[in-house]
């Protein structure tokens, strides 16, 4: 059977035109300015570090020290904080002040330095994150689905401790035309369409991934079909991903720093689900007859596609081995407004079922829902207004690739690669973590949606929470218990 990508996949709101971002959002359009860590002087602080010459009573007595402070008849009063596990002292500078001016820290540093034993002395220099604290890429202020307070996936204080660094994710999709916004970072992956027609690239399977288009002639998919320009929607699920962020270029991402693998399944009139199963099994790192090894295996699959069906054995096995080699599955649920029990391979077990959020937080009106679904994330608004639904990277071909674009799209198509990008936010700090532990992670941390009921998993995903309590729980070396929410198996 076909897996219906334009219908169920991915919820377009209009024609192809009224898609395609406004001639003001052009790819290079100027930055605005950024407000990176970096580039802004640390604060004055009030503390000196001060280490002591080895054979001084003062490199290993305290008491030393504070007799030494209480006995200073001249420069700036001192008083003892602590011991550093280096050796050094921290001292907080009482008075900083010579007559009516400000004596700079600095300076008080040298005066300490030049005093009998003192090795060495500093400034106790504030360090932040290296994370930007706003993207200077000018589509940020669009993308509602990072920051917004009441309907993101709060994913700008996630950046202080990951961007997905390391972590490969396999987008099983349409491929991947060339984006300057993605090049960076993505892995070469495969081209898994074994019908040459349905391919467009003259072939059947073959090493590239890159999207050639996916129009279709009307007629061509079934008896009286009309025709359809391409969508290029792998590269659009890529960008919410692992889009290049802070490069004053086009839009942001929630896992900037991952690689994106596109693997190809779904051409003209959709794909197979016999592709995409072997897709499936060669992203995770497992062995496909005649397919070269996949030297970059995905710690996790976006799995933006689907059909109305049961879970069939053979998907169930393609996931489980997947799932044996440690690699999280993450699926949109469908675009029908229906019980998500209905679809595969969002009904298959040992996966992570997406619905989506509009621009309120609710669940969008075209989502599906029900007790498969296990996390909701932003995908988009139905309706007019192109910025309710979900920007990212994209083409302007209408049958073959052209120059690159950004376009809005919504759908639990977009809302999956939200959940996939934090997968690999949790997988940087966690390597180990196996996928029922992510589904977790993600599953506790979500904040509720009281409008859902029980039909939107364990709520809107909150990407801070969920990588703010893998750190807190470092020191203890577990994970953070769900409520009440087992990862299903």
């Amino acid at each position: 059977m076909h897996i219906s990508s334009r219908r169920r996949s991915c919820v377009l709101a209009a024609a192809l035109a009224a898609l395609t971002v406004p001639m003001a959002l052009s790819p290079h359009a100027a930055a605005q300015p950024s407000a990176a860590v970096g580039s802004q002087h640390p604060p004055r602080t009030e503390r000196l570090i001060v280490g002591f010459a080895p054979g001084s009573p003062k490199a290993r007595s305290d008491q030393a020290v504070r007799d030494a402070l209480k006995s200073r008849k001249t420069g700036t009063a001192l008083t003892f904080v602590r011991r550093l596990a280096t050796g050094a002292v921290l001292l907080k500078v009482a008075q900083r002040t010579t007559g009516d001016h400000p004596k700079p820290l600095a300076a008080v540093a040298e005066q300490v330095k030049s005093e009998p034993d003192a090795a060495y002395a500093e400034p106790d220099s504030r360090v932040r994150p290296m994370a930007a604290v706003t993207p200077n890429d000018p589509f940020y202020r669009f993308q509602w689905d990072l920051w917004d307070e009441a309907a993101g996936m709060n994913v700008p204080p996630a950046w202080e401790l990951a961007t997905g660094k390391g972590v490969p994710v396999a987008v099983i999709d349409t491929g991947y035309v060339t984006h300057s916004d993605l090049q960076p970072g993505i892995i070469p992956g495969y081209d898994f369409i074994t019908d040459p027609d349905r391919a467009r690239d003259g072939n059947g399977r073959d090493p590239n991934y890159h999207d050639p288009g996916s129009w279709t002639e009307p007629g061509q998919c079934e008896p009286g079909s009309p025709g359809s320009e391409t969508y290029w929607h792998g590269t659009h699920v890529a960008g919410t991903v692992a889009a290049r962020t802070g490069n004053g270029v086009g839009v942001a991402s929630t896992a900037h720093d991952a690689g994106v693998q596109p693997v190809r399944v779904l051409g003209a009139c959709g794909g197979e689900k016999s592709d995409t199963i072997e897709a499936i099994v060669w992203a995770a790192g497992g062995t496909v007859p005649g397919v070269p090894a996949n030297k970059t295996p995905a710690k996790v699959i976006n799995l933006s596609l689907g059909e109305k069906a049961p879970c069939s054995d053979t998907y169930q096995q393609a996931i489980d081995s997947a799932v044996r080699r440690g690699t999280t599955v993450v699926v949109a649920a469908g675009n029908d407004n229906a019980n998500a029990d209905d679809y595969t391979p969002a009904n298959c077990d040992r996966v992570i079922t997406v619905a989506a959020g509009d621009r309120q937080g609710n669940r969008a009106s075209y989502s599906n829902w029900g007790p498969r679904v296990d996390i909701t994330a932003p995908g988009g608004s139905q309706g007019t207004v192109n910025e309710d639904r979900i920007l990212s990277t994209y083409n302007f071909g209408t049958t073959d690739p052209a120059d690159e674009s950004y376009a809005y799209l919504q759908g639990t198509s977009m809302a999956a690669p939200h959940i996939s990008a934090l997968a690999a936010l949790l997988l940087q700090l966690r390597p180990r973590l196996t996928p029922a532990q992510v589904e977790r992670v993600i599953k506790a941390t979500a904040r509720p949606i009281t409008s859902c009921g029980d039909n939107c998993g364990a709520g809107l995903a909150d990407a801070g929470a969920a990588v703010r309590s893998l750190t807190a729980a470092a020191d203890r070396d577990t994970v953070p218990a769900g409520r009440g929410l087992p990862a299903r198996s």
